[in-house]
């Protein structure tokens, strides 16, 4: 089972336990996370299948755009990194345009999302809470230094900051019950994320498995004695070129004989943020090989890198 991080814990000994759970598995859970789940998970999943059992005549009226924003039907995408993808036959919503200041989304919504605006938005500043929490602690247990060699716990913080162009999103996906040729398919190829962090619900809680060097293993989700409902947590690639590597960015799909739906937010950092390796001790004594450079032999921005990772997931079999 992956390690059950406290993230109402900020201490110096709880923020080791969850950098050794990102850099040993790249994947963790968290408990005492803001998301309670009788007034906000199970709504977002109630409107979530409310969109996706429209028809697709009036769904396809909101098409993603250049921007990543929007409807994607089935088979439009394709995250099987390795080039053997056929598509994914999963469906989805991005809402990506939101104002950072009351975190309103700013896009043409179905009818939906638009009657559920204020909530959408409430969800949005709890995931931004919980980003902060774990960017502090991850932080704090990398013992990051700023420039003058004092501690910088707020590092992935700013690297977030909300007075900067960001493209985080929150994606509501619905993997319909495969048919007998996908029953041995990937209903999501494997891929590691793009971004920083990335948080997933889902429902049922089966179908998510991760590659542990060895074998695809499945993601479990204990239940909680209080009900409440673990957040799974990954590392994404962003942090792993920030710790050349020490942080994983796992290789992770989707495998399901049934119906399946799940919401994820992927966490992104400003545009313009250089993905170099933070000044921290532990990381320049770590000999990895994630730290990426462009054509002109220079760090990667987080705009950059996004970019290239849409193309290679929307534009592979053109």
């Amino acid at each position: 089972m992956l390690p059950v991080i406290d993230i109402s814990n900020l201490s110096y000994e709880n923020s080791k336990k969850l950098v050794d759970a990102a850099s040993s598995h790249g994947f963790l859970l968290l408990k005492n996370h803001s998301l309670d789940k009788n007034m906000t998970i199970d709504r977002l999943f109630t409107i979530s299948k409310q969109f996706f059992d429209l028809s697709l005549d009036i769904k396809n009226l909101f098409p993603r755009s250049q921007e990543n924003d929007g409807y994607v039907a089935p088979m439009v995408e394709d995250l099987q990194q390795d080039g053997t993808g056929k598509g994914d036959p999963k469906e989805a919503f991005n809402i990506t345009h939101f104002n950072l200041n009351d975190f309103i989304p700013h896009q043409n919504l179905p009818e939906i999302y638009e009657e559920n605006k204020l909530f959408i938005s409430s969800c949005l500043k709890k995931y931004y809470s919980i980003l902060h929490s774990v960017c502090k602690m991850l932080a704090i247990g990398l013992e990051v230094k700023d420039n003058d060699g004092n501690p910088n716990p707020d590092y992935f913080v700013n690297a977030h900051d909300l007075n900067l162009k960001t493209r985080s999103a929150l994606r509501l996906l619905h993997y319909p019950k495969p048919s007998k040729e996908y029953e041995n398919e990937n209903l999501a190829g494997a891929h590691t994320d793009y971004g920083s962090l990335t948080f997933v619900l889902q429902r049922p809680h089966k179908g998510l498995q991760i590659f542990d060097g060895d074998e695809w293993v499945n993601v479990e989700i204990p239940e909680q004695d209080d009900g409440q409902e673990l957040l799974i947590v990954n590392i994404a690639d962003m942090l792993s070129f920030w710790t050349n590597g020490y942080l994983k960015s796992t290789l992770h799909r989707v495998r399901s004989t049934e119906e399946r739906y799940s919401v994820v937010f992927f966490c992104q950092p400003a545009d313009v943020i250089v993905l170099e390796p933070v000044n921290s001790e532990l990381i320049k004594n770590y000999n990895g090989n994630m730290y990426y450079l462009n054509s002109n032999g220079k760090p990667l921005t987080a705009l950059e890198h996004l970019f290239i990772r849409l193309e290679q997931g929307y534009n592979k079999k053109k």
